[in-house]
């Protein structure tokens, strides 16, 4: 069956800021989404360290508000300067089990799940791994805490995560960059969509023309279509 595959990150802000885009694809064509969680914040570091190493968040957080119209809130900043800085850990790995885990609770909103997580992080300012994220989960998805605590420590969901996330890495090849959307075809064959932040408009042609073109079997285009991206440094390209 066609389906969109998307692989995103919990800890990307990109992906954050392309939550609301991404979003109106699913509702306008109306397809399942499989969403791989990716490894962007490895190794593990805390946040008090974080931003020893990127003085200038909120240069770039202003920055991708420009691009986006999406904010990432005050709470998120005051977070990284709070008294907790030091215990809050940025973990793509053990975000991607976390990941990996809520969506087999609720596997049709795989989507919905990883704009909840960014959303906790990004807006709420809270930490994904915390207790109260979870019980806001149980509470938002009608999921069961116990059920989540269960599966959480299965090692065989961890390993099943980590084999899920090397997957995405072989699938988006020498070029490593989140979000990146592609469209799945009935025979299971993968077309590239857009890769980082780009306009929604630009996105939704992208799919008309992949669907356009497999339907009346034409050569696909051969062309990318990347959007802007600034680096946490506050640095753009």
């Amino acid at each position: 069956m066609a389906h969109f595959l998307y692989i995103s990150d919990v800890f990307c802000p990109w992906c954050f800021g392309f939550s609301g885009n991404i979003a109106k694809i699913k509702k306008e064509f109306g397809l399942p989404f499989e969403v791989y969680a990716g490894a962007l914040v490895e190794p593990p570091v805390n946040l008090a360290e974080y931003v020893k190493k990127r003085p200038n968040i909120q240069e770039f957080a202003q920055k991708m508000f420009a691009i986006t119209g999406v904010k990432i809130s005050d709470r998120h900043i005051a977070m990284l300067s709070s008294d907790h800085a030091e215990e809050i850990v940025m973990d793509s790995r053990k975000g991607s089990h976390l990941f990996y885990v809520l969506k087999q609770i609720k596997p049709d909103m795989a989507l919905e799940i990883m704009e909840f997580l960014q959303n906790r992080f990004y807006m709420q300012g809270d930490d994904i791994f915390s207790k109260e994220t979870l019980r806001a989960f149980a509470e938002q998805f009608q999921a069961d805490p116990d059920e989540i605590s269960v599966l959480l420590n299965d090692k065989k969901y961890e390993d099943l995560a980590y084999s899920e996330t090397e997957k995405g890495f072989d699938i988006l090849g020498e070029i490593v960059l989140y979000p990146t959307l592609y469209y799945v075809d009935d025979s299971g064959e993968r077309h590239f969509v857009s890769r980082g932040y780009v306009e929604l408009e630009a996105c939704r042609k992208a799919v008309l023309n992949i669907i356009d073109a497999i339907k009346n079997k034409q050569a696909l285009s051969a062309g990318t279509l990347t959007g802007k991206f600034c680096t946490l440094d506050g640095k753009c390209e």
